[in-house]
């Protein structure tokens, strides 16, 4: 019974509503209960998990680090790499400029021991090479099976 329920919620479509979105929760802790990450990959609560419905009626996850948050103390720096390849300090119109975007990052990345439901696969996030920093899943809600994990590749 629970496998139809899954399958259902799922092939109803991408678009998240109110309504969809208690299906979408049980699909992402099916998976997340069967998955086995692949060696190399770090311990799961360490990834931001992301998911989304593929047209094909399957789901998509992608696990990822998640962007840096270091705290901004005496210990961290700031530079601006000069065209001499000399640096300066950076200006505190810079760090706040810095903090927007690492903000912005850390929103597309996600958190640590997050589950999230994209309506689109497209939205979900993406690094090149990585390694094991982003993990693949392809799940096939219909045989309730994960078809394949893999860690990205790298350069």
């Amino acid at each position: 019974m629970r496998v139809l329920f899954y399958s259902v919620a799922l092939i109803s479509g991408a678009a998240c509503s109110q309504q969809q979105a208690p299906e979408h929760e049980l699909v992402m802790r099916a998976i997340e209960t069967a998955v086995e990450l692949p060696n190399g990959a770090r311990a799961f609560g360490e990834y931001s998990r992301n998911y989304a419905l593929r047209p094909d009626g399957k789901v998509v996850a992608v696990y990822v680090m998640p962007w840096p948050m270091k705290a901004r103390d005496s210990d961290y720096g700031c530079e601006v790499i000069l065209k001499d390849l000399g640096s300066r300090p950076c200006t505190d119109a810079e760090k706040a400029e810095f903090a927007v975007q690492e903000n912005a990052n850390a929103d597309l990345f996600g958190r640590a021991n997050q589950s999230r439901w994209f309506d689109n696969y497209r939205d979900l996030p993406m690094i090149l090479d990585g390694g094991c920093d982003l993990v693949t899943i392809i799940f096939d809600p219909k045989s309730q099976q994960i078809e394949s994990m893999q860690c990205n590749g790298e350069a």
